[in-house]
């Protein structure tokens, strides 16, 4: 836990030192982690300023508030700041279980149904069409690896150039690349 203090027109006190402890730690405690805070403290007439800048595994959060007492600006700072990183903790955690699929039943398992209930039941998932079409181009296998390894897409369909057959080409999570040839 490193808290860097800057009073401008201010003295940072005790007081507000162990405020801005109490809220690294509970901060911490979320990130599950250490994190950096650096909190500017500034004095403008009678207003009290907070600015609170965290960083934490190279993820960034501000928040600035202005109140008529230094207590009360630190801790709304903080609030934001809180918020600002439970949001994106739990963006990264849905982004992470986002592409695990639900248990669907097989085709053989689920039960005949009569034509007026289908129209009730809908599936759990859907499908989506894409505006980008793609022509299959004739290359090697090792052409199609370049092109799926300088590019942004995850996979690659393909007329394979050795044997003119419709290939498929993916990367997989451990770093290498699949190839599927169907069979026709």
């Amino acid at each position: 836990m490193a808290v860097e203090f800057t009073g401008r027109n201010v003295s940072v006190t005790s007081t507000l030192r162990a405020l801005a402890q109490e809220r690294v730690q509970k901060l911490e405690r979320h990130l599950g982690g250490p994190a950096q805070v650096r909190v500017v403290l500034s004095q403008e007439k009678h207003r009290f300023e907070a600015e609170v800048i965290a960083t934490h595994r190279r993820r960034l959060w501000k928040a600035q508030e202005e109140t008529g007492d230094p207590r009360a600006a630190l801790a709304l700072a903080f609030e934001k700041i809180d918020a600002q990183a439970m949001r994106d903790v739990e963006k990264r955690r849905d982004r992470k279980h986002r592409g695990a699929a639900p248990a669907r039943p097989a085709a053989s398992e689920e039960p005949a149904s009569s034509p007026d209930s289908s129209a009730a039941v809908s599936p759990e998932w859907r499908i989506v069409r894409t505006s980008q079409r793609s022509t299959v181009k004739p290359m090697s296998v090792e052409e199609a690896a370049l092109r799926l390894d300088n590019g942004p897409l995850e996979f690659l369909v393909f007329r394979d150039a050795a044997n003119e057959r419709i290939s498929i080409l993916y990367k997989r999570r451990d770093g290498d690349f699949g190839l599927i040839v169907p069979q026709c």
